[in-house]
């Protein structure tokens, strides 16, 4: 049995510096598998706030730029890629950092086995989807399954639509998977998660968006569009993406309002984080006024014993 240290959190928490600090100053022979849904994907750089070419060779970064942005990825080919590596691994520490919340619960959990419906309770999904609309099927899940509801972004077509699924092929809530679980890989972990206070968080969040457009946020999306990329692959359904595809070929808004309704939509996607975190972490922690030598002792007290 492998064991993975979590460092966790929203969007914008810190987790990838801190990682950095914590190999550079006291696990050097560690590895940093990133637990991120953006990540995995090639030529989605700036967007995903991935880490840059030096990084990933430094810290030995896992499970990044393993997909094109034209295939679909789900949280399963996720978990299942992970077990290959875990598998393969020798004896360097593995740091799992990131925040997309399904996949840390893949890995921590395990993914739970269903029946094969050849798509038709998804197709009838989307039928009542295109039909009544997004509203009519996030007010379905709120009656079914409350606790998903106030996790999963009402405005997430997938994930609305995925929720509901698994309730009508399980007569299960989606909320209430976990016990129903698979591992692809066996591991045993500790997890930290970093909870800044909410006014440094946004902060945060406005001044990385205003960055990554700096760097050049709309020239990558002119590419992968130029790809061939559109809405209708999940690459391109992040936020941030997104609204940069509208925004190059809907032409309705402009590049100031765009920052801004990528700022607000990140902070609220960050909120909805912090909120699955809490029902599915217990170990916060804030940097500002952390211990670093009791969390190290900690982590070495985790590998040894």
């Amino acid at each position: 049995m492998k064991k993975v240290v979590f460092i966790t959190g929203s969007t914008s928490s810190g987790k990838s510096s801190f990682a950095h600090k914590l190999i550079d100053e006291y696990f050097n022979n560690s590895v940093i598998v990133s637990v991120d849904s953006m990540q995995v994907y090639k030529y989605l750089d700036i967007g995903s706030a991935k880490p840059c070419k030096d990084e990933i060779e430094k810290y030995n970064y896992k499970m990044i730029d393993i997909v094109s942005p034209l295939d679909k990825f789900s949280v399963k080919s996720y978990s299942e890629e992970f077990a290959k590596y875990i598998n393969s691994s020798s004896n360097e520490i593995i740091f799992a950092v990131g925040g997309t919340g399904l996949y840390v619960e893949s890995l921590k959990h395990g993914i739970f086995n269903e029946i094969d419906d050849n798509g038709k309770t998804r197709e009838a999904l989307s039928k009542e989807l295109e039909e009544h609309g997004l509203n009519y099927l996030f007010d379905k899940l709120k009656k079914i399954d409350i606790e998903a509801a106030e996790t999963i972004d009402r405005h997430n077509s997938r994930r609305v639509i995925r929720a509901l699924e698994v309730y009508y092929k399980t007569g299960e809530k989606f909320s209430n998977m976990k016990n129903m679980r698979k591992k692809d890989a066996d591991i045993n972990y500790i997890e930290f998660t970093l909870n800044p206070c909410r006014e440094k968080l946004y902060n945060n969040i406005d001044e990385r968006v205003i960055k990554m457009f700096d760097d050049g946020l709309l020239e990558e999306v002119e590419k992968l569009i130029a790809m061939g990329v559109n809405l209708s692959n999940t690459s391109m359904q992040a936020i941030g993406y997104k609204e940069c595809y509208q925004y190059l070929v809907d032409k309705t808004i402009n590049k100031s309002e765009l920052i801004s309704l990528i700022q607000q939509k990140t902070r609220h996607y960050a909120k909805r984080q912090v909120t699955w975190f809490k029902k599915n972490s217990s170990n916060f922690i804030d940097l500002e006024t952390l211990n670093l030598s009791n969390l190290v002792d900690e982590i070495n007290n985790f590998l040894k014993n």
